[in-house]
């Protein structure tokens, strides 16, 4: 008996991710390191509190974000290499004040061996503090809170080196590469001299920086980062 093969009709709506390449999502999945549980978040779903990443593309950002504001964050565009978050997927996630601090730490160490940190592999741990905060009704309550320690290793396998070198030289992944959402309440600092970057903040400490931030077509009035590669990342 001969059986026929059914073909299946080509169908298309998403796409798919080619083997042996990164997708860049068309809109920013943004990875949230919640300080207040120690996990990494989706929306409302918690992926653990274990990653190891390759980082794509770095900038400096100067405003608010969720509940806190008018502070200078880190923007991260990077895919998961372990843990529980999606891997193969270019994402965004923000850090400030601690992990910001070590972060910047951890890459001056590793730069001035001579090596690019971006070729490596980034491992942040959560760590966890004690501290105080007021309450609604000002009472002031003990506090336990979470920062982003980091570590860095040598790179083995340089497969996501390759895909992440093939994803910046195409234009259109880019441009995927922007996170309106998350910065809409935010200046980038990229490339700015340091006197516009002091300007900046003297604007807020006398309460202008909304004047600053936003023009009169509600754009930033300051200029937005510039494309890196991660050959030139740090």
């Amino acid at each position: 008996m001969i059986t026929k093969t059914q073909e299946r009709p080509t169908f298309s709506v998403f796409g798919a991710k080619p083997s042996n390449a990164l997708l860049v999502p068309e809109i920013p999945i943004a990875v949230r390191n919640n300080c207040q549980s120690g996990q990494w978040t989706i929306g409302d779903t918690d992926y653990g509190s274990k990653c190891s990443m390759t980082i794509l593309k770095f900038s400096k950002f100067f405003g608010s974000l969720g509940q806190t504001s008018h502070t200078l964050w880190g923007q991260l565009w990077f895919v998961a290499e372990t843990g529980e978050l999606p891997q193969g997927v270019v994402m965004v996630t923000y850090v400030k004040n601690r992990s910001l601090n070590d972060f910047n730490r951890l890459v001056a160490s590793v730069q001035s061996r001579g090596v690019e940190p971006a070729t490596g592999i980034f491992v942040p741990e959560f760590v966890k503090h004690s501290g105080q905060k007021p309450d609604d009704s000002g009472v002031v309550k003990p506090i336990n809170y979470y920062s982003l320690k980091w570590s860095w290793n040598e790179r083995k396998d340089w497969a996501v080196i390759d895909q992440a070198a093939a994803v910046l030289s195409d234009s259109s992944n880019q441009s995927r590469m922007i996170d309106l959402e998350g910065t809409k309440a935010m200046v980038c600092l990229d490339n700015l001299p340091a006197q516009q970057v002091a300007s900046l903040m003297a604007a807020h400490a006398g309460g202008e920086s909304d004047a600053i931030a936003l023009n009169s077509n509600g754009g930033m009035s300051l200029p937005p980062a510039e494309d890196k590669s991660t050959a030139d990342l740090f």
